[in-house]
């Protein structure tokens, strides 16, 4: 674990059921988001969360100010992958 840059944690469970059972809630347990669509992505450095529209205001009242809550679909906010992909990892930090 000391080689990860990036925790991704996902909504769905390990047989991507439409409703998880409340054992594989790790998303909620990690962020405090109920909301039953979103993604999580935990680094050294940020928190952030990836939900669409329709959960916008409940992830507003249920994250805490450790959080970003990244508006899937809005102009300016990359895709989860994207990001992904253009963040820097640890070795490329500054100092």
């Amino acid at each position: 674990a000391a080689d990860l840059d990036a925790l991704i944690v996902p909504s769905d469970d390990p047989h991507l059921s439409e409703y998880p059972p409340e054992c594989f809630n790790r998303r909620e347990f990690i962020s405090g988001f109920t909301g039953s669509a979103g993604t999580a992505v935990v680094t050294a450095t940020e928190a952030l969360l990836w939900t669409d529209s329709r959960y916008f205001l409940q992830a507003e009242m249920e994250l805490s100010s450790d959080w970003q809550l990244m508006r899937q679909g809005e102009p300016g906010v990359p895709e989860l992958g994207m990001w992904l992909a253009a963040a820097p990892p640890r070795a490329a930090a500054p100092g």
